[in-house]
C-alpha cells in the first residue's frame, strides 16, 4: 500500500504539492472559455424571439451552451487554483509559428484579392509544414488542387459564393 510521502498513484508529495500551486496556464484557459461563453450569449442576446405555447424557442440553446461553457470555465479555475493540470511539455514554437503565418498568409491573400484557392493552398501548406511535412512548395501545390476541388464542390455544388482571384473565373467558366 502506498503512502502520501511515497508519491503512490494519484496522491501528490508534500514539495510536489508546494511547487504547484497556481496553474497560470489553467487560468488563461478558464478566461478564454469566460470570454467565448459571453461571446455566445452576446450573439443569442440577437435573435428573434419565436414563442410558442410551450413559452420557449429556439432561441434558448445558445445561452445553455453558454452556461455550459462557463460552467466548465469555473471548474478550470479550480483545477487551476489546485494545481490539478498535467505537467506540460515545452511549447515547440516552430510549429507555432508556421500555423500563424499560415493563417496570416491566407488572410494577406484574401484581401488582396488572391481568391479562395490561392489562399487556402497557402493555408494547407503553411499547416502542413508547421505539422512537420516537407518541402512546402509541394504542399501548398497539393493545398491548390484540394482547394480547387472543394472551390467546385462549393460553388457548382451548392451554389455557395466563395471569394474569386485568379483561378476560380477559369474553373467557372468550364462549368457554364
Amino acid at each position: 500500500m502506498a503512502t502520501h510521502e511515497q508519491g503512490g498513484a494519484g496522491m501528490r508529495r508534500p514539495d510536489e504539492a508546494a511547487r504547484r500551486k497556481f496553474d497560470l496556464g489553467g487560468l488563461a484557459i478558464a478566461i478564454g472559455l469566460f470570454l467565448f461563453s459571453a461571446l455566445i450569449a452576446l450573439d443569442a442576446s440577437s435573435y428573434p424571439e419565436r414563442r410558442s405555447y410551450a413559452q420557449i424557442g429556439p432561441e434558448i440553446f445558445p445561452y445553455i451552451v453558454a452556461i455550459g461553457i462557463a460552467v466548465f470555465g469555473v471548474l478550470t479555475v479550480v483545477m487551476a487554483r489546485r494545481g490539478d493540470f498535467p505537467e506540460r511539455e515545452a511549447l515547440n514554437w516552430g510549429p507555432v509559428i508556421w500555423i500563424i503565418g499560415a493563417l496570416a498568409g491566407m488572410t494577406a491573400l484574401l484581401y488582396a484579392g488572391a481568391g479562395f484557392i490561392i489562399a487556402s493552398g497557402v493555408l494547407f501548406g503553411g499547416a502542413a509544414r508547421g505539422f512537420g511535412r516537407k518541402p512546402v512548395i509541394l504542399t501548398v501545390f497539393v493545398g491548390v488542387v484540394i482547394s480547387a476541388l472543394l472551390y467546385v464542390l462549393f460553388r457548382q455544388g451548392l451554389g455557395l459564393s466563395l471569394p474569386a482571384g485568379l483561378i476560380e473565373p477559369y474553373l467557372n467558366a468550364l462549368f457554364r
